[in-house]
């Protein structure tokens, strides 16, 4: 596993208002059957909760999956032109959402690389944002 400067930029559209978030962090990378795996720790929550993070880039299915773990518990998968059921666990509840990967691109190498991913969410069938993703890895 190698440490890596993990630098992220979310954008998220709900109701024509755009919202960016941003982390820059440092995470471990490593590469098993062709598929690379990223894992940080986010504490960017409001109580300052520690969440563990997971990203696994597929290259060759052209996908990524992305998990949390803490307070808030998630699982999402996306791939261009595919639409997955994702649950957001929460200490109120679990919500179902509807993700559709519109698009994803994947350029890693042994020392880093870039993701972009964009997609949609929605509940109940109604869609509640549209969202782009830009992930940067450079080797520590």
């Amino acid at each position: 596993m190698k440490e890596v400067l993990i630098d992220i930029k979310g954008i998220q559209n709900v109701d024509g208002e755009d919202e960016i978030t941003e982390l820059t962090t440092v995470g471990k990378m490593e590469s098993i059957a062709g598929k690379t795996y990223l894992r940080y720790d986010d504490r960017t929550g409001d109580n300052n909760e520690s969440i563990s993070c997971l990203i696994k880039l597929d290259p060759e299915d052209d996908s990524v999956v992305m998990q949390r773990h803490g307070s808030f518990n998630s699982r999402m998968y996306i791939k261009k032109g595919q639409r997955h059921i994702c649950h957001y666990e929460t200490p109120a509840g679990t919500l179902t959402m509807g993700i559709f990967g519109e698009n994803t691109e994947i350029k890693m190498g042994d020392d880093g690389g870039r993701v972009f991913m964009s997609y949609t969410i929605d509940i109940n069938h109604g869609l509640m944002s549209r969202n782009s993703v830009e992930i940067k890895v450079k080797e520590v």
